[in-house]
């Protein structure tokens, strides 16, 4: 097998597994889904489960293995203009505006199970890691500056994703996304205005 074919059977059975636990975990709720349950479902065994994810929560909500190239993609094709802040807030919203297909279906999971409330808020760390790292090339000179401007987009995110009712379309998080970084006032790293 070479390795493109092997990249997709694993990205297959990653993705089987995560569609059997979103559809596993949207008829019978989070509590009376089990890994076992999830396997069957996918065709596959409680080991292979293991070897793709940690946990039952991790299935829900780990980012699709094609979603960090994406991100790395925008990263680089972002554009480089005198406004760093614009061109985050360009990288924000080509993200934003792609998501995964089942993203909803996960959102509104999450909005009814008081046990999965917090874990997307860790899983979308790695959002702020890829924002940091770009913030961190444009920046080399200032990491502080760096990092507040990735942490400014990040916590703009995070706080249109707690406003954004679930049960109303997706495109409404994307424009609570939109006006929550546009909200945000950034001086420019490594200048010293007040």
């Amino acid at each position: 097998m070479t390795q493109s074919a092997r990249e997709a059977s694993r990205l297959a059975t990653w993705r089987a597994l995560r569609e059997a636990t979103v559809r596993l975990v949207t008829e019978r709720g989070f509590a009376a889904v089990t890994v076992d349950d999830v396997a069957a479902a996918a065709g596959t065994s409680r080991r292979t489960f293991f070897n793709y994810f940690p946990t039952k929560a991790a299935a829900l909500f780990d980012p699709d293995p094609e979603l960090a190239g994406r991100l790395e993609r925008l990263t680089e094709e972002a554009p480089v203009t005198d406004d760093p802040w614009a061109d985050l807030r360009w990288i924000c919203a080509s993200f934003v505006r792609w998501g995964p297909p089942d993203t909803l279906v996960v959102y509104r999971l999450v909005a009814a199970s008081g046990e999965l409330r917090d874990y997307p808020v860790q899983v979308h760390r790695h959002v702020e890691t890829a924002l940091e790292a770009w913030a961190s090339r444009r920046f080399p000179d200032d990491p502080l500056g760096a990092r507040l401007l990735s942490a400014a987009a990040g916590a703009a995110l995070g706080a249109a994703f707690l406003t954004w009712d679930p049960a109303t379309p997706a495109e409404e998080f994307v424009r609570l996304a939109d006006r929550a970084l546009a909200a945000v006032t950034v001086c420019r790293p490594g200048t010293e205005e007040t």
